[in-house]
């Protein structure tokens, strides 16, 4: 299947000398090791020195100098000191769930330009609960309850059964491990129980749609926003109960297949990249995104959640995946690159 024109991914030229440019390339390395006792995916969302190295490659190629920045407590004065014209920002910054926001709070603080979602979203897209709160009146939801205490242990019992527990503000399927499926509220309980004790955070636990996944990478800015791809995340061998677990990902050459385009008809995938692009505005998202979906066996589309700071690793990311027959992953970042700047100038006054 060929994706319709308006589904094409282009990545526009420069709009703005940037040749000259010192750019601060925001980021949080992940540790070599993890603490006994620890989870080991507690860093899943930091990147590895690679993923650090071919960004700074890509964006070295448009400007001046890339200084790769981490984004712990002395950024306020690493970018005070630095002389920067821009940010691009990957760092997953540090805490609970306003982290995301945090890096680039101290950009607007410090008033450096930087790529990506502003704070607001980044917080919000975070947070299952709150983004599900934002997009709910304008696309399909599979039902939810949020549990921060014992008082909402209660709610889990007004929901059909099996449901999935996934913690309320973690990305990169940290959490989601082989067996985060519940068949009753007390099962339920006990892994909400698991991740409060894990990984000190709330759980949403939700209707667990058994259907096709489908993952959609998004670039640009409103009004001009573009479906980079969609893919179908097909599970190898038994299909039943399948979760896109961090298991998974780890082990996605065997365990999974990606089709991109999805095998689904013309209808439902322009509806994916229809309501993805509906996401992405309503979120706020700005220069990249990634919209999680999943489709029932009646060809119903749930929304699940929104990513507005997607992993850019050039082998296994799943915005480079559903990206690749497009676009590479240097066009891929050069192109978040550019798209931030050129939303930037049109900002200024």
């Amino acid at each position: 299947m060929v994706l319709p024109p308006h589904l094409i991914p282009q990545i526009h030229p420069p709009a703005t000398d940037v040749s000259g440019w010192k750019v601060a390339l925001l980021h949080n390395a992940r540790p070599g090791i993890v603490a006994n006792g620890q989870p080991d995916d507690l860093f899943e969302e930091y990147d590895c020195d690679e993923t650090i190295a071919s960004i700074q490659d890509a964006l070295q190629e448009l400007v001046d100098r890339v200084v790769p920045v981490a984004a712990d407590r002395s950024l306020p004065r690493t970018l005070a000191a630095g002389g920067f014209q821009f940010a691009f920002n990957i760092a997953e910054g540090a805490g609970r769930r306003c982290r995301e926001a945090i890096p680039a709070a101290v950009c607007e603080l410090m008033g450096l330009s930087f790529s990506g979602s502003d704070l607001l979203t980044l917080g919000l897209t975070l947070d299952k609960s709150m983004a599900r709160r934002v997009v709910g009146s304008e696309m399909r939801l599979p039902r939810a309850v949020l549990v921060e205490r014992e008082s909402d242990f209660p709610g889990l019992g007004d929901l059909s059964y099996p449901v999935i527990v996934k913690p309320n503000d973690e990305g990169s399927s940290k959490g989601i491990r082989d067996d985060p499926i519940a068949d009753d509220a007390f099962a339920a309980r006990r892994r909400c129980e698991w991740l409060r004790e894990q990984y000190g955070c709330p759980a949403i636990v939700e209707e667990f749609v058994d259907g096709t996944e489908v993952t959609v990478g998004i670039i640009g800015n409103t009004p001009d926003e573009r479906i980079l791809g969609i893919m179908e995340i097909e599970p190898v061998g038994s299909s039943a109960r399948f979760v896109y677990s961090l298991e998974v990902k780890r082990d996605w050459r065997r365990r999974v297949v990606y089709h991109v385009p999805p095998r689904l008809g013309e209808a439902a995938v322009a509806e994916i990249g229809d309501l993805a692009i509906k996401a992405f505005r309503l979120l706020g998202c700005r220069d990249f995104a990634r919209m999680d979906f999943r489709l029932d066996g009646s060809g119903r589309l749930f929304f699940l959640e929104c990513n507005a700071l997607p992993g850019l690793n050039s082998a296994n990311s799943d915005m480079v995946l559903l990206s690749r027959h497009a676009i590479t992953h240097r066009q891929l970042v050069q192109g978040i690159f550019l798209e931030a700047v050129r939303r930037c100038a049109v900002a200024r006054p």
